[in-house]
Order: structure tokens, then sequence, then C-alpha cells
């Protein structure tokens, strides 16, 4: 019987992700890891799910590590279904954790029902798995693109890696089900981490495109949010935006209010 935890990894940013080749680096050797991620970028696809010809097609992928080569699985499908394929198609036992990142952009505020990253660990918790999302910020004009902004990952993974480990051997803070997990993009070996709150804001907004003919395509310019400087200390945009520290945001699933 194996007695190794076995971890779920998956990244929305798609398997050639430096984001997911970082996390499975600070996952390595704290159990058996299980590697599939979309096989193209998926960002802002929620827990949504792809329909259409060849979606949930799975093909083997070696991933390069400082560890070794990896054999991970890319899916022609949303990260929501990259969980929901890895857990009934491609696991033997059900997984311990599921980890899902490291991804480019984080994921604060009202982004949490927008963001893959999260995403996939709200689909992994409906499977009764808990599980950790990790993202990292990088410039506002960079996020949301396919090109991958140049970062070096070492500390980021170091410090994952802790928290990975105390997960597993100890459960997520507060008894949580779910812990969202960002990096200031510069961070320290002894860069804070603090327990916050969900901020009720966007770091973004769209913009008013005006007057434009409708039947031509167009997507919505994302821009800073000016107004993320009202965002209360004790929140996860405070703790990124205004205090560079990282922030654990201890998360339930449940959205109704209690009556």
């Amino acid at each position: 019987m194996n007695n190794r935890p076995l971890i779920l990894i998956t990244n929305d940013d798609g398997v050639h992700s430096p984001g997911l080749l970082a996390l499975i680096e600070a996952a390595y050797g704290l159990g058996d890891l299980l590697v599939i991620a979309p096989e193209n970028q998926q960002t802002n696809m929620g827990r949504g799910a792809l329909a259409g010809e060849n979606v949930g097609r799975i093909r083997i992928k070696k991933i390069n590590t400082q560890i070794g080569q990896i054999e991970s699985y890319a899916i022609l499908g949303s990260p929501a279904q990259a969980v929901a394929h890895g857990i009934l198609e491609l696991s033997e036992r059900t997984p311990d954790i599921c980890l899902s990142g490291i991804n480019y952009g984080e994921n604060l505020g009202l982004a949490y029902t927008c963001s893959g990253t999260l995403g996939a660990a709200f689909e992994a918790d409906s499977f009764g798995i808990r599980s950790i999302a990790f993202s990292r910020a990088i410039p506002f004009e960079k996020q949301r693109s396919n090109q991958f902004h140049k970062m070096d990952w070492e500390i980021v993974k170091s410090l994952a890696r802790k928290i990975i480990f105390d997960a597993i051997n100890e459960g997520i803070i507060y008894g949580a089900r779910i812990l969202n997990v960002n990096f200031p993009e510069f961070t320290e070996q002894e860069t804070e981490m603090r327990i916050t709150k969900q901020a009720n804001m966007n770091c973004g907004k769209y913009v008013n495109p005006g007057n434009r003919d409708l039947n031509n395509a167009l997507m919505l310019q994302w821009i800073k949010n000016s107004e993320i400087s009202k965002a209360p200390e004790d929140t996860d945009i405070y703790a990124i935006h205004f205090d560079n520290v990282i922030s654990l945001t201890p998360l339930t699933p449940i959205m109704s209010i209690p009556i």
C-alpha cells in the first residue's frame, strides 16, 4: 500500500507555463505527483468547461525540471476539466491535495470567480479534495497575455514548498478547504506571510469603448482600478498592492450568507 500523499498539480496558464514548472519543483519529494494542465492558455476560465471537437483529449507531455524529466498530461480543456479528468481517469487513488498555479498575475478580491487558478481549486474541492491556489503578482500591463513575463522563481518555490508541506501535514489554516496564496512580484525569503480576507473590489476594471460598430469584434480594455487604495488593511488586495507581503486567504466554496 502506498502511503505517500498523492499531489494533483494543474495550472490555468497551460502546460508550458514556467509557473507550473515552479510549482512542480516546489512540491517534488513531498509526495507522488500527478500533473495535468490545459494544453494552451486558459486564463479567466473560472470553473467553466470547454465544449466542442477534441475536448477532453489528453496527451502525455514530458516536462524538464531541475530534478529531471517529469511525465505530465496536457488536456484540451479548462483548468477545472483538467482536475476532473485527472481525478477520474488518471488517478489510481484519490489525491490528498490539489495545487493550482503558480499563476501569472495575482488573484485577489472579486477576481476569485473568474480565476481559472481558483476554478481548478474549487473543482477539486467538489471532489472533497483540499486545495491551494498559488498566484504571483506581475506588472498589470503584462497580465492576460500569452507571453510569460520572465521572473526568478527560486525564493517563491521555497516558500510555496513550506506552505504545501504544512498543508499536507497539518491541514490548511483555520480548517479551511481551500487556501488562496498570492506572492508579491518581488518576494524575498524573509517576506512576511499574512492571513487576509477577500477584498470586496476588483484590482482592475473594464473601460467603456465609446461609440463603435457593434458588428466588429472587440475585447474590452482592462485597466488598473484606482479605487484599490480604499481596500481595508486586512484584505488580500492591501497585502499585495500596498504592504508587499504574501497573502494567505482561507476560503470556503459556500457563497450563501447565514440565514
